[in-house]
């Protein structure tokens, strides 16, 4: 397995140019960059130079390039496998109702595939209920293939994201690679580094991702109490409060983030469902929490990497992460990249992580986290 990495920077171009003839021997190739993506020709001229390749685009809200954040620049990573092989699935017009439904889709079509190792998901992150797409997508898969991935962003804006696959990259759209052959290894972590603070709260009226009402009081008020002199600055301010939420008291957390308000309907929207009848509570951090949370994902990731072999290390971290630490936002990349050794790290922050529960579960499927530092770790035998 070779794995290689390149900035695109529109004023100035290749950090390391593309080959000068065709190299048929790359098979995926991986670019992160800003919601608005460079014009048709760029796409044009790797797909001149990649032509065996899968080439997956996703919008982020910063690029992340071996222990740096970049946002005006595109990270682009090339994969040539050994003897893995890779099988694209796509699916357009995802939307928070048929979510679920596209979700067992595509699984239903990935399932087909003999040999299947691992799934890497990049899914739109606006219009989309990625809990029920996990929920579609898991029971398709058979036992042992692990999701991995992350949705994508425009940072704190959270008004619109791209994903593309050997195309212009568009909206409402939901990508699965399936990683195939018995001589992948793969590892993944995923540590959040949250509080929960203040008293629970009864969702007592929500509809898929979207909350009405907390104990029967209008949903946006009662966070807004909450928030302070933070709540003039939502919904972008909500990045930094996000929900614990419960099915039953004492039960597992499920952490949500807020993408959209509603002031008319006095409405929450999160990046996942959040049921009616569940406990829900605030939850807050400080920075050397979350730079202690990336280390230990990275940690748990990279027991898995082949001795030997280059690998590449996916690194998708939350964007609710990225407004707290600030100007220190680049300590927690730098943490997964001293702990990934010869490992090429990329990745981009998001508006929410796919991976499954780092709790000791060897086959717990994959969830959707928010506010979590999510790793995996590709490489070969």
């Amino acid at each position: 397995m070779l794995v290689g990495s390149s900035l695109w920077m529109p004023a100035s171009g290749w950090s390391i140019p593309l080959p000068a003839a065709p190299d048929t021997s790359v098979q995926l190739v991986l670019s992160f960059g800003p919601v608005e993506p460079p014009d048709s020709a760029w796409f044009s001229a790797i797909a001149e130079r990649f032509p065996a390749a899968q080439h997956l685009y996703a919008s982020g809200g910063g690029q992340i390039a071996n222990g740096a954040v970049d946002d005006a620049h595109t990270v682009v990573t090339t994969v040539s496998f050994d003897h893995a092989t890779l099988v694209p699935v796509v699916r357009d017009g995802v939307t928070v109702e048929n979510s679920r439904a596209i979700g067992a889709d595509i699984g239903a079509e990935l399932t087909r595939i003999a040999g299947l190792r691992h799934v890497l998901i990049f899914a739109e992150g606006i219009s989309i209920n990625a809990a029920g797409f996990l929920d579609g997508l898991n029971p398709m898969l058979p036992q042992g293939v692990k999701v991995s991935g992350g949705l994508a962003s425009n940072g704190i804006l959270l008004t619109r994201s791209v994903i593309g696959l050997n195309d212009t990259p568009t909206t409402g759209r939901a990508v699965a690679l399936g990683l195939v052959g018995e001589s992948l290894v793969i590892g993944t972590g995923s540590v959040g580094g949250w509080d929960l603070f203040g008293p629970d709260r009864i969702v007592t009226r929500s509809t898929v991702a979207e909350v009405f009402e907390l104990d029967g009081e209008r949903a946006l008020d009662v966070y807004s109490r909450y928030l302070g002199e933070f709540a003039k600055e939502l919904p972008g301010s909500g990045l930094l409060f996000p929900l614990a939420v419960r099915s039953y008291k004492d039960g597992p957390i499920s952490v949500r983030t807020l993408v959209g308000i509603n002031e008319a309907e006095g409405s929450m929207r999160f990046a996942g469902d959040i049921p009616t009848g569940s406990i829900v509570r605030l939850m807050r951090t400080t920075t050397d929490k979350l730079i202690d949370g990336a280390a230990q994902a990275a940690e748990l990731a990279h027991d898995g990497l082949a001795e030997g072999s280059s690998a590449l290390t996916l690194c998708i971290s939350c964007i609710g992460r990225r407004a707290v630490m600030r100007s220190r936002v680049e300590e927690e990349i730098e943490e997964v990249a001293r702990l990934s050794g010869a490992s090429t790290v990329v990745g981009f922050y998001s508006n929410g992580e796919i991976a499954p529960p780092s709790d000791g579960r060897e086959f717990a499927a994959a969830v959707l986290h928010n506010q979590t530092m999510t790793v995996t770790t590709i490489s070969e035998l």
